[in-house]
C-alpha cells in the first residue's frame, strides 16, 4: 500500500495517481473513488461527510463512492495529504501528442505526463482569465439555492504572480495562493486609519472634559468626569475581515507544497491581535464593507483603493470555499465557530466559458472592425397570452433567451450568436440534438446569419464544422437552384486548451 491512494489492481493504477513526494494526490474529472482507494479510510469518510460540490455521492450494491465533477480543486485531507482535481477534457489530445515518446514507458509515467500537461494549460487558463477585463464572474461554489447569498467573483490575478515556480510540474494552485497572500498583505499594510472620538465617564480623566455632558450626566456624582478624546484607530471591521481570510489562507498554505523561502506566513503586523470573525457574520460583514466602500475609499488614492477592494474580494472568495455556505447562515450549528474545510474549488464549466469569452473578445477586436462582443444578453422570448378576463396591458414574459454571447455590429445588428459547452466530443458530428436545437432557437429568434457552438478540441475534433439548416423537405427533386443558396449556417468551433486558441 502506498502513502496516498491504495492500488488494488492494474486497473486502479490506471485511474489514480499516487501521492508524490510533496503529498499531493492527483485525480481527474469523472473518476470514481471508493473507500478502498484511500490508504487512510478517514480521508474518504471526511469527504463523504463534507458533501463538497466537486463530488457527487453514489451508492452501488450498498457501497458509497465519490464521483468527481467538473471542478478544479485542492482539498487538504485529515491525513495531511492534498487531493488535487484536474480537468480530463483534453487528456486524449495530450496523450495523442505524446504517444510517440511514451509508448515504451509504463502506464504510471504516461499518467504523470497527463498530469503535468493538465497543470500547464490550467495555469495558462488562470493567467488569461486574470487579464481578460471581462465583468463576468466565476462562481467558486454553486450556491444559487442559498437565499441572499452573494456570488463570489474571481478577482483579477496579476499576471506575474500566476506561476511561482520555474518547474512545469507544480500544482496549479501554488501561484493562486501566492497571489491571494500578496493581495491580503498589501491591503493590511495600508489599512485605513482615522481618529475616532472615544467617550469616557469615570473618576479618572482621559482627555478633555465635556462640560455640558458633565453637568447633564454627573450632577449627582461630581467625582466622575465625562471626557472625550480622539483615538487613532484602524478600521476594525475591515481588519477583522482580512484577518479571517488570512486565517483560512494559512490553512490552505500550511502544506509542504507551498513551503518556499519566499512564502513568509507570518501574520501582517497590522492584523496581529485582531480577532477573526465567526462564520455567521462573514456575509453581513462582506456586504457592510461593500456598502461602505465610499467611506474607506475616500482615504485612499485610486491604486490603494483598488488594492483594498481586490483583497476584500479575494478574502470573500476564500471564505466561500470548502462548504462555507452551509455554516454561514446556520447560527445553531455547533461547528459554526469553525472555518470551512481547507479547500479551493473552481467550477470548470464557468472557468472554461470565461476563458473562451476572453479569447473571443480578442478575436472580435482583431477581425471584426466596429463590432462588439456582448456577454450573456437577455432577450424576451415567450409571452403569456392575455385572456378576456385579464385586461392587464402589461405583457408578461414567461421565458427569456440568454445565450453565452452575441457579436453586435456598429449598426446594432446581431451578426453572431455563441454558445460555449465544456463537453468532450469524440468528433464534431456527434454534437447532441439538444445543443443543436438550443443554438437553432437562438439563431431563429435573433435572425442572425452565424451561430456557433464552441467545444474543447479533441483527438477527432480539430477543425471547424459548418452545417446548414434550411433544406426544405417539401422541395421537389426536379426544382432547380442551389439548395445552399441564401441559407444561414451553424458551426461547431474547437477551442484548443493546450494553446488557448480558437480554431476558427
Amino acid at each position: 500500500m502506498y502513502s496516498g491512494l491504495a492500488v488494488q489492481n492494474t486497473d486502479r493504477q490506471r485511474l489514480l495517481h499516487l501521492s508524490d513526494s510533496n503529498g499531493v494526490v492527483s485525480c481527474f474529472e469523472h473518476q470514481r473513488l471508493s473507500r478502498e482507494d484511500f490508504a487512510h479510510a478517514a480521508d474518504f469518510e471526511y469527504l463523504i461527510e463534507q458533501e463538497l460540490p466537486c463530488f457527487s455521492i453514489e451508492v452501488k450494491r450498498g457501497q458509497l463512492s465519490l464521483v468527481i465533477s467538473h471542478y478544479l480543486a485542492k482539498i487538504i485531507l485529515p491525513s495531511g495529504l492534498t487531493l488535487e482535481i484536474l480537468p480530463k477534457i483534453s487528456l486524449d489530445e495530450a496523450s495523442n501528442a505524446k504517444s510517440n515518446s511514451l509508448k515504451s514507458q509504463p502506464e504510471l509515467a504516461k499518467r504523470q505526463a497527463d498530469i503535468v500537461h493538465a497543470r500547464q494549460w490550467v495555469t495558462v487558463m488562470l493567467e488569461d482569465i486574470s487579464t481578460d477585463n471581462l465583468a463576468k464572474q466565476i462562481t467558486a461554489l454553486n450556491l444559487a439555492a442559498k437565499a441572499d447569498f452573494s456570488i463570489p467573483s474571481y478577482p483579477n490575478i496579476p499576471f506575474q504572480l500566476a506561476s511561482t515556480s520555474l518547474s512545469l510540474d507544480k500544482p496549479w494552485y501554488e501561484g493562486l495562493l501566492a497571489t491571494i497572500r500578496e493581495a491580503l498583505q498589501q491591503a493590511a499594510m495600508i489599512l485605513p486609519n482615522r481618529y475616532q472620538t472615544q467617550v469616557n465617564n469615570q473618576p479618572k480623566a482621559q482627555g478633555k472634559i465635556n462640560l455640558a455632558a458633565q453637568l447633564k450626566n454627573n450632577w449627582h456624582r461630581p467625582h466622575y468626569l465625562y471626557t472625550e478624546q480622539a483615538v487613532f484607530e484602524t478600521d476594525q471591521v475591515l481588519a477583522q475581515f482580512l484577518a479571517t481570510a488570512w486565517q483560512q489562507l494559512q490553512k490552505l498554505s500550511s502544506q509542504p507544497t507551498l513551503n518556499e523561502t519566499s512564502f513568509d506566513q507570518k501574520l501582517p503586523s497590522s492584523l496581529q491581535g485582531v480577532m477573526a470573525l465567526p462564520p455567521q457574520s462573514w456575509a453581513p460583514t462582506y456586504q457592510q464593507l461593500r456598502n461602505n466602500a465610499a467611506i474607506w475609499r475616500s482615504q485612499f488614492g485610486v491604486l490603494q483603493a483598488q488594492t483594498v477592494t481586490q483583497a476584500i474580494e479575494w478574502g470573500w472568495w476564500l471564505l466561500t470555499q470548502g462548504g462555507a455556505g452551509e455554516s454561514i447562515y446556520s447560527t445553531d450549528n455547533p461547528s459554526a465557530a469553525e472555518l470551512p474545510i481547507a479547500a479551493l474549488m473552481i467550477n470548470m464549466n464557468h472557468a472554461f466559458e470565461r476563458w473562451v469569452l476572453g479569447k473571443l473578445q480578442n478575436w472580435v477586436a482583431q477581425n471584426l472592425a466596429n463590432s462588439q462582443l456582448i456577454i450573456q444578453p437577455s432577450f424576451d422570448w415567450l409571452y403569456l397570452k392575455p385572456t378576456a378576463s385579464n385586461l392587464d396591458p402589461n405583457i408578461k414574459v414567461i421565458q427569456k433567451l440568454i445565450p453565452d454571447a452575441c457579436i453586435v455590429t456598429k449598426d446594432g445588428a446581431i451578426s453572431h450568436v455563441l454558445d460555449i459547452k465544456y463537453k468532450a466530443l469524440s468528433q464534431a458530428n456527434q454534437v447532441s440534438g439538444a445543443d443543436w436545437q438550443q443554438l437553432y432557437s437562438y439563431k431563429q429568434h435573433l435572425k442572425c446569419q452565424n451561430a456557433w457552438l464552441i467545444y474543447p478540441k479533441a483527438k477527432n475534433f480539430t477543425q471547424r464544422l459548418d452545417v446548414y439548416d434550411n433544406f426544405n423537405e417539401n422541395r421537389h427533386s426536379n426544382q432547380e437552384g442551389n439548395v445552399l443558396k441564401g441559407v444561414t449556417q451553424m458551426s461547431v468551433i474547437p477551442f484548443d486548451p493546450q494553446q488557448g486558441l480558437l480554431l476558427i
